[in-house]
């Protein structure tokens, strides 16, 4: 064994070592959701709502001119 790999054998044992002796790091404390996060939400909703909606009448108007071009 070479004195680099003896380093790392002794490295090695050294973080076995430490691994049990270390104690646990808590959890982080959840983050409260705040008013202007609610807010946000909602008005995410509210225009993904209206998107979808705008989606499906433009298709159901353009389905509806191309079986009138195909009449």
């Amino acid at each position: 064994m070479n004195a680099l790999e003896l380093t790392f054998a002794n490295l090695e044992a050294r973080m076995s070592q430490a691994n049990g002796a270390a104690p646990a790091r808590p959890a982080p404390a959840p983050v409260a959701e705040t008013k202007g996060d609610i807010t946000t939400r909602a008005a995410r909703a509210i225009l993904d709502a209206e998107t979808e909606a705008r989606t499906a009448k433009i298709a159901a108007l353009r389905a509806a001119r191309l079986q009138r071009k195909a009449d």
